[in-house]
C-alpha cells in the first residue's frame, strides 16, 4: 500500500440532505469506480476540516479519499 496526498478529480453526488457520496475518481488518466463506501468520518488537522471516505473497489482494493472543506478539493491519500 502506498501513501499519497495527491489531488484527484472526483465525480460525486451532493444529496439534498447535505451528504456527499463520491462515485468515481481519476488517477493517472484512469477512471476508477467506487464500489462501496466502507467508512466515513470527519478529521480536523490544524484547523483544516476534511471529510474522509474509505472506499472499496471489487472487494479487494481500498482507497481513502479526503474532501477538504475550505478549498473544495479532493485528495487521494491511501492507495
Amino acid at each position: 500500500m502506498r501513501i499519497l496526498n495527491k489531488p484527484v478529480k472526483v465525480l460525486a453526488i451532493f444529496k439534498t440532505d447535505g451528504k456527499i457520496e463520491p462515485v468515481q475518481f481519476t488517477l493517472d488518466e484512469k477512471v476508477i469506480s467506487i464500489g462501496k463506501i466502507v467508512k466515513f468520518y470527519e478529521e480536523n488537522l490544524v484547523g483544516n476540516t476534511r471529510l474522509v471516505f474509505l472506499c472499496e473497489q471489487k472487494e479487494k482494493y481500498f482507497y481513502e479519499l479526503k474532501y477538504e472543506l475550505d478549498s473544495n478539493k479532493w485528495y487521494l491519500f491511501v492507495q
